[in-house]
């Protein structure tokens, strides 16, 4: 199912990477703009359209777009294993993954919190970088304490962090690198932890392999490395601008 270049219908790398990438978009849509500025902070106008009447529709458009979100972390998750297996250069892999994060945690903490500053929380990009220092570490050794030191590090350091997906968004990275060679182990781990990542939101994340199962193991045609690095902080940027225009 995930050999890479095993076939040639189904997804490419690039086409889920925009899937996981709309769907990050249409979550932080949900979670900014519809649950944090029409429902809670927004004009006294909007916030009583939306609770009186037919305004119950964002409600349920807000629950709508956070059940899709769910898919997105997953999808890049997957794909983030799948870039550093084959990245030419993996030290330039994570660095660039640690710059976009450390370049999307003001403009995160400005979208979702209104704060230049928010310890509390980082950005999911934080994550997929801690999920790369693990695989670093794996492909390094084949020893087993060392490799499972570093991953305990990792989630270590995602929980006291705490880094969005938090300790299961470490582990899903984790399993997607471990079990590549071996479709089952990899489908069942990761519906097993997108299951329990999403529980309160009925177990929707494991629906994220539903695109996965159709990836073809082909980058496509373009060359999309540097889009989500990009895409992340300019769309928090966007969500602030739309978080600050309606006061």
């Amino acid at each position: 199912m995930y050999a890479y270049g095993s076939r040639s219908s189904g997804l490419t790398g690039n086409q889920l990477k925009l899937i996981g990438i709309a769907a990050v978009l249409i979550d932080n849509l949900g979670a900014v703009v519809i649950q944090g500025v029409i429902l809670r902070g927004g004009s006294p106008e909007l916030y009583q359209a939306a609770v009186t009447g037919d305004g119950h529709v964002w409600m349920i458009a807000g629950q709508v777009c956070r059940y899709v979100g769910r898919l997105g972390f997953p999808i890049l998750g997957f794909l983030t294993a799948e870039e550093f297996v084959r990245a030419r250069d993996r030290q330039s892999y994570g660095i660039r993954m640690l710059a976009a994060a450390l370049l999307s945690e003001v403009p995160f903490d400005l979208a979702v919190y209104g704060r230049v500053f928010y310890p509390q929380y980082q950005n999911m990009l934080f994550t997929l970088f801690i999920g790369i220092l693990i695989m670093a570490v794996m492909e390094e050794t084949k020893n087993v304490p060392v490799r499972v030191c570093a991953l305990a590090a990792g989630c270590a350091i995602s929980w006291v962090g705490q880094c969005d997906y938090n300790v299961l968004g470490i582990l899903f990275i984790t399993a997607m690198y471990a079990f590549r060679r071996n479709d089952l182990a990899r489908l069942g781990s990761g519906i097993g932890l997108c299951a329990a990542e999403s529980v309160s939101c009925y177990c929707v994340s494991a629906l994220a392999f539903v695109p996965i199962a159709m990836y073809n193991g082909r980058r496509g045609t373009l060359q999309l490395k540097y889009l989500l690095s990009v895409f992340y902080p300019v769309h928090l940027l966007a969500l602030w601008g739309v978080r600050l225009a309606a006061g």
